[in-house]
């Protein structure tokens, strides 16, 4: 008997007492001021001033932002074609029952069809059948007021009470992935695991619409994955794998230094120091290549050498022609945050600080990736 109970309840967490208060709070109040706007708004109006289908709206509005059935289209469009059905049936179909068994039928396939499923329209398709036998008739400038007037309204406050919350709504579509390379290519981490049009395929193939968009589907798959591989990385982070024998330049000294000791040493970027010891920079073969007097070099390829060797006295310090924007990371900072910084977001080497950010060493994707192989090894050697 527990285990069947059991069985009748969502697989959902439920939501922090916390949470639940503040989505309450919300709900309660956008449907006091809708009835109270609707009110000021159209104080003449012969029918109720607030439909008892946007309480039901409200809760799903505001306790169900990310919801397909929670968006624009489906809350004015449910609402208007529901009622519009409800007023017609009221008027042609005598049997009070049957109107609304037909009323209930129209709305919820025209609904469907119309890409704009909201079931408190089931409620609003059968306020004007029931006032129609029991209290008054409604004509189809019910539609205008209250209920377009109601929709309005709620929809306005709806909008602001869950940006209040630190909600988005509208839910917004996933943001197309950037292209930088302007080739078409997805970036590294978005070429393996669920794509959107595997959830979109997934979604098709069901045989009931389902309670949520496929970009919010994707966020959470993508965000349960990073929960999974968290769980078998997590203990990775980046003082694990830094290399802390550091190459490093001061910010005074010739250019032509830093290339020296580039190629001396074989490595990609050099931790750029002021006379504290601080980070200030980066620099690379790139911004080097960038500021070699190209000019020169098409009358006399010794320029290069002559440029190289500081004794051109047009050499730059290093501190002019470093990468002054440095993105660092903490030595305690999980691995696997690393991953996006330096697959999709350009980045080769990563400077390690401590709390005091004071240089204490280097991760490049090398590092990375034999950081990562690593751990896959120790787990499976645990197995």
């Amino acid at each position: 008997m527990f285990a069947f109970l059991q069985s009748c309840l969502p697989d959902t967490p439920p939501l922090s007492t916390r949470e639940a208060l503040r989505a309450a709070v919300a709900i309660g109040v956008a449907v006091l001021l809708t009835g109270i706007l609707s009110t000021l708004l159209a104080p003449g109006a012969l029918a109720p001033v607030l439909i008892a289908s946007m309480g039901a709206s409200a809760i799903i509005l505001l306790a169900l932002p990310t919801s397909p059935l929670a968006q624009p289209w489906p809350f004015i469009g449910g609402q208007l074609i529901s009622i519009t059905i409800g007023i017609t049936l009221a008027r042609w179909v005598e049997p009070p029952l049957l109107a609304c068994g037909l009323a209930i039928f129209l709305a919820t396939f025209a609904m469907l069809r119309l890409h704009c499923l909201h079931p408190p329209g089931g409620a609003a398709a059968l306020i004007p059948i029931l006032a129609h036998h029991e209290v008054q008739q409604f004509g189809y400038g019910y539609l205008l007021t209250p209920v377009a007037l109601n929709a309005i309204l709620l929809l306005a406050l709806a909008w602001g009470l869950n940006r209040l919350l630190g909600r988005a709504y509208p839910h917004p579509p996933r943001s197309p992935m950037p292209d930088p390379h302007g080739v078409g290519n997805p970036l590294p981490t978005a070429r393996t695991g669920v794509r959107a049009e595997d959830v979109r395929a997934a979604l098709a193939k069901e045989q009931v619409m389902p309670d949520i968009g496929a970009a919010e589907l994707q966020r959470l798959m993508a965000q349960a994955e990073d929960n999974a591989i968290t769980r078998v990385f997590g203990e990775l982070n980046c003082a694990s794998v830094m290399s802390r024998e550091l190459v490093t330049i001061s910010s005074l000294q010739w250019a032509g230094e830093a290339w020296r000791l580039l190629r001396q040493h074989k490595v990609g970027a050099l931790p750029v120091l002021d006379h504290i010891g601080q980070l200030v920079g980066v620099i690379t073969l790139v911004d080097l290549l960038k500021h070699i007097p190209i000019e020169g070099l098409q009358q006399d390829a010794h320029t290069l050498a002559v440029w190289l060797s500081g004794q051109s006295g047009n050499e730059p310090r290093v501190e002019n022609v470093m990468t002054r924007t440095v993105k660092t990371v903490r030595e305690d900072q999980p691995l696997l945050e690393l991953v996006p910084m330096l697959s999709d977001f350009g980045f080769h080497h990563l400077p390690v600080v401590d709390t005091n950010d004071k240089l204490v060493g280097m991760i490049t994707q090398s590092d990375l990736i034999a950081g990562l192989h690593w751990a896959l090894v120790q787990r499976a050697t645990e197995r």
